[in-house]
């Protein structure tokens, strides 16, 4: 097998030399036949170093197979590295290869990752799976004989790789920053530079242990908090609808208007402590996504009775149009209706009373122009059928400068002391992080005083 030359994607850090950094992933590669690539935090992929690897190639020529290896791919990207200096996480794909998991650190900060293969464990006779779970074209016999032309790597061996390549990052980190301190100041004061800056760093340390200590903290409490309110405004919300139904007796009309805004207060409030909840989840790592074999058009009429509620209380009206022909699909059923709510009732809240909210689903065939390149050689497309959720409105609108923002946690436009609309600017944060963790993506078009259109696309992967 014969690795191609690494390459280089974007430009690297400032801490990293960038022509030593892709010799060293060539050496390594070259000797291990294991694929090795550089992330930052941000999913970007910096440089590479690719190896042979006929059964995966042969495997991207079909459909089905290349959609589960897209979506294996895309969580790669995209999910967080194990904080831990001296922990690796492993990742293994449907056809029995696996993929290591290294962090970068610098500093005591997380600042990117290292991916490891695909590689063929030592362990692996055969693929785990049956060819009807990888793709019904799928010749299986003549995998296993490609399968059998891929070196064999040990667990011990992958290890001790990492270990290897991030000694030699550390020295290749610390090189860039000495030339960086010999290049501002004379040589004769290097020597106290280098003795603040070891004790910067060690405060920096300690800060950055501090700050973590309280990003858990603080994690840990708001869902603790949202926890115990929402036990009790659970509470008062049911005592409303009695009292509103007459159990307890029946009420003045008046009486009746006091006990429907305690009761929509609480729905409110009820909704915001639901999602900081949900927001706890994501920030302390503990996102866990549950695929199961689901009816769309179920999903999606659940989300909008979700929501019915709160448009009919500010004069909204919703519509839906799903095709009768909606095919099953395989994903977390909750979160995505969660994501779908959380779209309908931001809609509901820029909109004007008498407006009205659409929501519309289809299938439709992806292209190139659907994805984007995933770091591994490959356009991102879920799969050959995309699955699109959208929500419409003909509110406010959004201008183009502000798209970039309204998906940060804790953000809204109006963010003045005396901004009109409620919430705490997590809703579009959740939907974010729901969909990007099943390998979606979520898009938004808008124009100010026009209106806005957000749309959930998913990978259409059925059992």
């Amino acid at each position: 097998m014969n690795p191609v030359e690494p390459i280089l994607y974007a430009s690297l850090s400032e801490l990293i030399n960038a022509d030593m950094f892709i010799k060293v992933l060539h050496g390594f590669s070259k000797m291990t036949s294991i694929p090795i690539r550089l992330f930052d935090m941000d999913g970007n992929l910096l440089a590479e170093s690719i190896a042979d690897n006929p059964a995966c190639d042969h495997l991207n020529t079909l459909p089905g197979a290349r959609a589960g290896c897209a979506v294996i791919r895309s969580r790669l990207k995209i999910g967080p590295p194990p904080r831990d200096r001296d922990v690796l996480e492993s990742t293994e794909c449907f056809c029995g290869f696996k993929y290591r998991i290294a962090g970068i650190h610098y500093q005591a900060e997380l600042i990117g990752k290292v991916v490891f293969g695909p590689y063929h464990p030592v362990e692996l006779e055969r693929p785990p799976v049956e060819r009807g779970e990888i793709d019904p074209d799928l010749d299986m016999t003549r995998l296993r004989d490609i399968m059998a032309g891929v070196p064999r790597v040990s667990s011990s061996s992958v290890e001790q790789l990492e270990v290897t390549i991030g000694a030699v990052i550390d020295a290749l980190l610390l090189s860039a920053h000495k030339a960086h301190v010999t290049s501002q100041m004379h040589l004769a004061t290097v020597s106290e530079s280098y003795r603040e800056l070891t004790e910067k760093n060690r405060k920096l340390e300690d800060l950055a242990n501090e700050r973590k200590e309280f990003d858990l903290k603080k994690s840990n409490f708001l869902a603790m908090i949202s926890h115990e309110l929402r036990t009790p405004l659970t509470s008062i919300i049911g005592y409303s609808d009695m009292l509103t139904e007459g159990i307890a007796g029946s009420l003045a009309e008046e009486q009746k208007q006091f006990v429907h805004t305690i009761k929509a207060k609480g729905d409110e409030l009820l909704r915001l402590i639901s999602s900081i909840l949900d927001f706890s989840k994501v920030d302390s790592g503990h996102l866990t996504v549950e695929p199961n074999v689901v009816d769309v058009g179920e999903v999606v009429r659940n989300a909008v009775e979700r929501s019915r509620e709160t448009a009919d209380r500010r004069g909204i009206k919703l519509s839906f149009d799903l095709p009768g022909d909606l095919p099953q699909a395989r994903f977390d059923a909750e979160k995505i209706e969660t994501a779908i709510s959380h779209l309908i009732d931001n809609s509901i809240k820029f909109s004007d009373p008498g407006g009205v909210v659409k929501v519309s689903a289809q299938v439709f065939k992806s292209t190139e122009e659907d994805g984007s390149q995933d770091g591994f050689g490959f356009v991102l497309m879920a799969s050959p059928d995309m699955l699109e959720i959208s929500v419409e409105d003909f509110g406010m609108g959004i201008a183009q400068m502000d798209l970039f923002q309204i998906f940060k946690p804790f953000t809204q436009i109006d963010e003045s002391t005396t901004r009109e609309h409620g919430g705490a600017g997590l809703g579009l944060a959740i939907v974010k992080y729901y969909v990007e963790a099943h390998g979606g993506r979520v898009h938004v078009k808008s124009q100010p005083e026009k209106g806005s259109r957000f749309s959930i696309r998913l990978p259409l992967l059925t059992d």
